[in-house]
């Protein structure tokens, strides 16, 4: 076998190696106590899942969903990753662009969005006749599959664009591109892989948004169902030990989740990632590339735009429906000012929480730079925001604030918005501090240590040197962290106070009797935000340095 025989091993060699420097700083010895710690929470809650029948079956609802979810999304989400991250299909950077904002768009829009056309009282439901094509657990893992999809594509993707060209290079001088594609490039970014897959089944186990609404019992959506009707706080402690087991159950995958998610010890390269040439397969790849972004983009917006300008007339005995521009028109610039209230009230208690969640990210991914036991803060904290389902974070800021011995606290929880900032602070915390955590860690340890030899405090260092080089890091980090409170509905809808509503929590409460022209109207508002959010985000990334 000669010399391709060496190449082989040596690449595996190399990239192996590089893995644990890579996605996941963490040793080899963590690594495996966190799979054993997995495999040990499994083995000693099963026995008390299996003895309750109401456990068992929210529990195998719980995992089939978010199993199903998982798979179908990377299935279909890995391979448009690399179409469209290191292929040359065309228009790969606008189609990119539409994904991102797919990316900053919260489940619950996603979900009015495929309602208005296919679930109840859809447009297309309604032109076509019978039952909706989205209900039940088929209506379930759809929306939640087609949420997904964006995200295995941006997680896919960076992997695939942090694979090092040099390697790569060395490698097409032994072999052809398809072989180095699946020898180097398709093994580099199996970490990224499994991260996607961790990712969104993790996010799907802790949603209650999409099962609520199609009537899929889960632990996440059970947990909101018995606050609804007043049962979880005063259940006894037996009676939640199985949520909390599931609750467990998911919070050790976020740690593992966590470990392949934080920033490697080594930079990436400063050199542009190696496109692959598809040859006379470029112009079917871009066809079915496109046709994927269009179609979770593109038909979402076509519903909204269908369902705000349908119209219904009467001619004769017969109803008749058709899209009129005027009432479309009418609809969507009306919607900011009948929202204006829950407008007014989402965009205060973001910006509270954005800037919250940057303040103590940075304080976090400042600690957390250097790697090592520093970084435990920043791990923990990202590991178990991503994993705790909304309504338990609702469910513990009700039972921390609504406590009648501290009667300050009951005030606030009943007269102010500060229990829900810190919800929404809370959920907005994770992916703040990993956009953080990024950021610093590529300031060059010589830019550092240079400034503590001329006697530069640590407060120094921090707001003279590394706030000015990362400030546009920090602006993203700030934009995604608003993106996602804005989006927050699970545990924002159990600590609202009286008189404060959300548009989220309007919308999801209008849309569980169909979507009509006005929730059409004032999504498709949200949507345009979203988008410019989106853009804004991909400005910003692009003037961040690559590598110290």
């Amino acid at each position: 076998m000669g010399r391709g025989a060496g190449w082989g091993d040596r690449c595996v060699l190399t990239s192996s190696r590089a893995y644990t420097s890579y996605m996941n700083p963490l040793s080899a010895q963590s690594s495996k106590f966190l799979c054993l710690a997995i495999l040990a929470v499994v083995a000693l809650s099963l026995p008390i899942l299996a003895a309750d029948e109401r456990a068992a079956e929210l529990g195998g609802n719980t995992i089939l969903i978010s199993g199903a979810v998982a798979a179908a999304s990377v299935l279909l989400g890995a391979p448009l990753a690399f179409l469209l991250s290191r292929s040359n299909v065309v228009a790969r950077k606008p189609a990119s662009l539409l994904l991102l904002a797919l990316v900053f768009t919260p489940l619950y829009l996603q979900a009015t969005a495929w309602q208005a056309g296919f679930g109840l009282h859809g447009w297309c439901t309604s032109l076509v006749g019978g039952l909706p094509p989205l209900e039940g657990w088929r209506g379930a893992i759809a929306v939640h599959t087609l949420a997904a999809i964006p995200w295995v594509v941006a997680i896919v993707g960076l992997g695939l664009r942090l694979a090092e060209p040099e390697l790569e290079e060395e490698a097409l001088l032994d072999a052809t591109p398809g072989r180095v594609f699946r020898r180097v490039t398709l093994k580099r970014s199996s970490q990224a892989i499994v991260a996607a897959f961790l990712w969104v089944a993790i996010t799907t186990a802790g949603e209650m948004t999409v099962t609520d609404l199609f009537q899929v019992r889960t632990f996440a959506e059970q947990l909101y169902t018995e606050f609804a009707l007043g049962d979880t706080l005063g259940a006894a402690p037996w009676n939640l030990l199985p949520s909390g087991i599931v609750a467990a159950w998911v919070i050790v995958a976020g740690l593992v989740l966590t470990s392949r998610l934080v920033p490697p010890d080594r930079h990436a390269s400063q050199r542009e990632s190696r496109v692959f040439r598809l040859g006379p397969w470029r112009a079917p790849a871009s066809i079915v590339a496109l046709s994927a972004v269009g179609l979770l983009f593109g038909v979402p917006l076509v519903n909204l735009v269908a369902k705000a300008g349908m119209v219904v007339s009467r001619h004769g005995p017969q109803l008749v429906r058709h899209w009129s521009p005027r009432q479309f028109v009418v609809v969507v610039l009306d919607s900011p000012l009948r929202f204006s209230r829950e407008f007014g009230w989402s965009i205060a208690i973001g910006s509270l929480a954005a800037t919250a969640a940057v303040v103590i990210g940075l304080a976090l991914a400042w600690n957390a730079r250097e790697g090592g036991w520093r970084a435990a803060g920043a791990w923990l904290t990202i590991a178990l925001g991503l994993a705790v389902p909304g309504p338990l974070v609702g469910l513990g800021l009700i039972a921390c604030f609504n406590t009648p011995e501290w009667p300050w606290l009951v005030y606030l929880y009943d007269h102010s918005i500060a229990v829900i900032c810190i919800a929404q602070t809370l959920r907005a915390l994770p992916l703040c501090t990993l956009v953080l955590w990024y950021a610093l860690r590529t300031i060059p340890a010589d830019t550092l240590h240079s400034a503590t030899l001329e006697g530069a405090t640590a407060l120094t260092r921090f707001f003279r040197v590394a706030l000015p080089e990362r400030w546009p890091a920090v602006a993203v980090a700030w934009l995604v962290a608003l993106a996602v409170a804005w989006g927050e509905l699970s545990a924002s809808i159990l600590v609202a106070p009286p008189g404060v509503i959300t548009l989220p929590i309007q919308i999801f409460g209008l849309i569980h009797y169909g979507v009509d022209d006005r929730v059409a109207g004032v999504s498709l508002s949200v949507l345009a935000t979203f988008f410019l959010l989106a853009m804004v985000v991909a400005v910003l990334a692009r003037r961040a340095p690559r590598d110290g």
